[in-house]
């Protein structure tokens, strides 16, 4: 009897050429697209349980124009990295911290969540088959972007009848410059998301609110915009990556219920506590205490001022532009805090150093 061809695979157009890995300049891949080989997905009908996941050859997703995913934005997504050893083992790190955000992300979008132990076993096996894809240690690492969106027509606003859940993959380098100093431009015209809204979840939409103010940014020669929350006073988010502050002996994260709990932020407090001996808090931080102004101002300006998450990792921040005025941070270079949390993080994703959290997960 012939195997019944999945609804996913039915949605694959095998449109798109495939790059041959040997191709690939692995000394400047960046952060473009590279089509890899397989790409993987399953469907959900009417709230029922997922179709198995299926693996297909690389390609594009056929999608209605009326899917509410294209008309009103019913899309979620996460991001995660495999990352190869000097051990030549594969990593996965923190895949079902990925899996429950996911899920809480679909629950909150009236989508059919996906089981975790799914998920992870979905991520597994789109990094086992692009295995080639993988850049060695030093190079970069290979992104995991899991999509769930509202694949069904709905000409009405109303939640998708049908949602597909889809992976590709592709090999990276850093998303900004590695570990030295970036640029910031702090913002009072834009905010990241609505309170009370989606901001605490990874919906498509809030990337997209980010173009414009972030294009701003760029034009004026910062690497990223850094947003304020709605009175215009505290910090919350460096573009799409978590604000975090050193002070002496304590670390402080920047909260808010506009914020995306970032799985690297929480992985960095919990190395700044229990491998640094830090004090560690999640508050709300006034843009005036990190920069030293007004009643901060005898307390000074932060020691070091950093940015995280999957794509970024631990990105310090050397210059934040507040008022028409540069405040440099720790004279604009790499803090030794930054510095020894990026190191421990890092060495825990390549198994340099002893996984004491159980992050990680082998291929």
């Amino acid at each position: 009897m012939q195997k019944q061809e999945s609804l996913f695979s039915k949605k694959i157009i095998h449109n798109v050429q495939i790059t041959d890995p040997k191709t690939i300049d692995w000394d400047n891949i960046g952060f473009n697209p590279i089509h890899t080989a397989y790409v993987g997905g399953m469907v959900s009908l009417h709230g029922e349980p997922y179709e198995p996941f299926t693996l297909v050859p690389g390609g594009t997703i056929n999608l209605p124009l009326s899917a509410v995913a294209l008309n009103y934005g019913q899309s979620i997504f996460e991001g995660l990295k495999a990352r190869k050893g000097r051990d030549g083992k594969i990593r996965l790190f923190r895949v079902k911290d990925n899996a429950r955000r996911l899920a809480d992300g679909a629950k909150r979008m009236l989508m059919t969540p996906i089981p975790q132990d799914l998920f992870k076993k979905a991520v597994i096996d789109i990094v086992n088959a692009n295995l080639e894809y993988v850049p060695a240690t030093d190079k970069g690492s290979l992104y995991i972007r899991p999509l769930l969106i509202g694949s069904g027509e709905g000409l009405g606003v109303c939640p998708s009848y049908e949602n597909t859940f889809c992976i590709y993959v592709c090999p990276v380098g850093n998303y900004f410059k590695g570990l030295s100093c970036i640029n910031i431009l702090v913002t009072k015209d834009y905010h990241r998301a609505p309170r009370k809204g989606v901001g605490h979840i990874k919906a498509a939409g809030n990337y997209a609110a980010g173009l414009y103010p972030g294009k701003i940014a760029k034009n004026k020669g910062y690497a990223e915009i850094l947003y304020l929350d709605h009175e215009c006073i505290h910090v919350e988010e460096v573009g799409a990556a978590n604000f975090l502050l050193v002070k002496g002996n304590k670390l402080i994260i920047a909260e808010s219920e506009s914020v995306l709990p970032g799985i690297t932020r929480d992985s960095v407090a919990k190395i700044a506590r229990e491998k640094l001996h830090m004090e560690v808090t999640f508050e709300k931080i006034p843009i005036d205490k990190a920069l030293g102004l007004h009643a901060y101002k005898d307390e000074g300006r932060a020691d070091e001022v950093f940015c995280t998450g999957t794509a970024a990792v631990i990105s310090p921040i050397g210059t934040l532009h507040y008022h028409d005025h540069d405040y440099v941070i720790g004279n604009n270079e790499v803090g030794p805090v930054t510095k020894k949390l990026y190191d421990l993080l890092n060495g825990i994703q390549i198994g340099e150093y002893a996984d004491d959290y159980g992050w990680t997960t082998i291929c």
